[in-house]
């Protein structure tokens, strides 16, 4: 990733505590959880989740939470102008639930931004510069980020007292690149076409219910890409996603899909694939030859499949 985030912290982090006027503790008592926040974090499989849970309650919680200082109204939790302080936690939901469970102390870093698009950039961004990411997750990341930029231009591309707002002229004087597919694939290393696919991933997944799609981005579902992007098509649902079979008769009866055969989620070869490169991650990141073992029965297990 281009962007520097110690540089970005510490520059949000001035701006918070300048204006901070209340304690770190009593700021701890108040943290505030949005759930459209909360579902940009990937979800930790059973084995992450104890795996860090063991580490906090042995080391302590050595990573301060980033808390948004903001007020209400900016947050979205009042429809009306309200400037009641609000502290809303934008990273570290998973250790904040253990520390809060286990009754632990944590640290906290307050950092300011002027709206919630730009903490959702910001959260895009952050999880993107990690290393631990699955294929899918890192897919669904650059679709958010696409579609939030695409969204944003669309705000200015309307009639306004002066007359109609030339969209291209507002990013070029803003020095953005016209295309955003092309900006963010320069940026990720990856061709246009992949973004935009990424896009209706990422649209697809937002069909889903948040228990569906946590369980298709933490490898432990497998519904095929091409779906979920067919899915993204489908412009009103009375309510979200709840199983596979649910997609499939969605897009049937849409006329996106013809026949779909479901896909059992335990021991596919997508699953399997899944497991094998977000265990060589870790192995690599952390230097943990002790996990090679778990590493051989995996691609074993794949050998099997194929």
């Amino acid at each position: 990733m281009k962007a520097n985030f110690k540089d970005v912290i510490a520059s949000k982090t001035k701006q918070a505590l300048g204006s901070n006027l209340i304690s770190l503790e009593a700021i701890k008592q108040n943290i505030q959880i949005l759930e459209e926040l909360r579902d940009f974090i990937p979800p930790l499989s059973d084995e992450e989740s104890q795996q860090l849970e063991q580490n906090i309650l042995k080391y302590g919680c050595k990573d301060a939470l980033l808390i948004w200082e903001t007020t209400r109204s900016v947050a979205g939790l009042s429809p009306t102008e309200d400037s009641t302080p609000a502290y809303i936690l934008i990273d570290g939901h998973n250790r904040y639930r253990i520390c809060q469970t286990n009754q632990l102390n944590f640290n906290i870093q307050l950092l300011s931004f002027n709206t919630l698009k730009e903490v959702k950039d910001y959260m895009i961004d952050l999880q993107l510069g990690r290393r631990n990411l699955t294929p899918q997750q890192a897919s669904y990341f650059r679709g958010l980020r696409y579609n939030n930029e695409k969204s944003e231009r669309g705000k200015y591309d309307r009639v306004t007292d002066e007359g109609l707002i030339n969209v291209d002229d507002y990013f070029e004087s803003k020095k953005v690149k016209v295309s955003t597919a092309s900006k963010l694939s320069e940026e990720y290393k990856v061709s246009p076409a992949t973004i935009r696919r990424d896009a209706e991933f990422a649209e697809g997944l937002g069909k889903l219910s948040t228990t569906l799609r946590n369980e298709v981005l933490a490898g432990n579902q497998n519904i095929e890409k091409g779906l979920l992007q067919k899915v993204a098509k489908v412009k009103e649902l009375p309510k979200p996603i709840e199983s596979a079979d649910e997609l499939v008769t969605v897009l049937q009866t849409s006329g996106l899909v013809e026949r779909v055969e479901t896909v059992p989620t335990n021991h596919t070869l997508v699953n399997c694939s899944n497991e094998i490169i977000a265990l060589v991650k870790k192995i690599v990141n952390a230097k943990d030859k002790e996990r090679l073992e778990e590493l051989k029965k995996l691609v074993g297990k794949l050998e099997e499949l194929l």
